[in-house]
């Protein structure tokens, strides 16, 4: 009978901080049609959402001036690990070498654009082309220590 007693209050426990725990309260992106923020952080405490544009048609744009706002503070040695902003309820990180989002402040952030080798902000994974092809033809030595093939003694 007790073991029941204290595995339902256990349980009764659990569940309580578990309901306590979505109490906290999250800070919210302003969701601003087209409006481009970056956070600033006042001497008072808290945070503050500066508006960098207001016309921004999309989230990767607004990654991109965000970024350059962050290569403008760090010109001026003003800019720290990352640069944090918002667009449209989305949170974005931009650091030296990529800009990340997520939904929310405290969370995990994902990768949105990432800085290709020629400086450029891509999408991860995009291919990135050096130089237009020249036109000439291409050719591949075959290697010699290929395996062989049963079908290749045919031909």
């Amino acid at each position: 009978m007790k073991t029941k007693t204290i595995l339902l209050a256990g349980l009764i426990g659990a569940a309580a901080m578990t309901g306590l725990a979505g109490c906290q309260k999250r800070v919210k992106a302003p969701e601003v049609a087209g409006a481009c923020y970056y956070i600033g952080y006042p001497k008072a405490g808290g945070l503050k959402f500066n508006e960098l544009s207001k016309s921004e048609p999309d989230l990767e744009h607004c990654a991109v001036r965000l970024y350059n706002a962050r290569m403008d503070l760090m010109a001026t040695r003003t800019a720290g690990e990352q640069t944090i902003g918002a667009y449209n309820g989305t949170f974005l990180f931009a650091s030296g070498r990529e800009v990340r989002y997520s939904q929310h402040y405290e969370g995990p952030a994902f990768p949105l654009l990432v800085k290709a080798p020629d400086g450029r902000l891509v999408a991860p994974g995009s291919v990135v082309q050096e130089e237009a092809p020249t036109g000439e033809k291409v050719t591949v030595d075959i290697p010699k220590n290929l395996p062989q093939m049963p079908s290749d003694a045919k031909k």
